[in-house]
């Protein structure tokens, strides 16, 4: 980022006008613009220092809230199989249900006495 700073022109006559010289005031000026220059160059470095840290730090903030996507994977998985499981026991209890109803039925059980 190799930007340098030029005093204004009307800056510079300035300095002319109150030095009485020009030679004082290019030396005068120059000086000024690598001051400025430098005040530039720190403060982009502070800058990109801060944008890195706060990035870091809402990096880490947000590794802290949010679930990675292999955890949560991991925990579907894991309620998946429970579903799973439970619409098993859900079939088996539907079908033992609809027998104890049929065998309870008196209509049922008197067409299976008539048949056997």
């Amino acid at each position: 980022m190799e930007t340098s700073y030029t005093l204004p022109r009307q800056a510079f006559d300035l300095l002319v006008e109150a030095l009485g010289d020009k030679n004082k005031a290019e030396k005068f000026a120059s000086a000024m613009e690598s001051a400025i220059e430098a005040i530039n160059d720190n403060t982009a470095r502070a800058v990109i220092e801060k944008k890195e840290l706060a990035k870091s730090e809402l990096k880490d903030e947000l590794k802290k809230e949010l679930v990675t996507r292999e955890v949560f994977e991991e925990r579907f998985n894991v309620v998946d199989e429970k579903f799973k499981s439970l619409n098993f026991k859900l079939n088996i209890f539907i079908a033992i249900a609809l027998a104890a109803l049929t065998f309870a039925n008196p209509t049922f059980v008197a067409l299976i006495e008539k048949l056997f």
